[in-house]
């Protein structure tokens, strides 16, 4: 589980490393507020949505293993 959090927020940093990048080049002033909630809406992703469709998707494989 400390595996899975340290990861999620190791993403959440390149995702809003990232988005303070592309706000810097076409915006020309990175907003702060947008680079936060990247950073929230990173670790979102990568800590509770990931792990959510990565069981599913082995369950279904795991289902169709059966079948065959």
């Amino acid at each position: 589980m400390i595996n899975l959090t340290v990861k999620a927020i190791l993403w959440a940093v390149a995702y809003a490393v990232v988005a303070f990048s592309v706000s810097y080049i076409f915006g020309g002033e990175p907003d702060w507020l947008f680079v936060v909630g990247s950073l929230i809406a990173g670790f979102i992703l990568f800590g509770v949505m990931r792990p959510i469709v990565q069981n599913k998707r082995r369950k279904k494989q795991e289902r169709a293993g059966e079948r065959i």
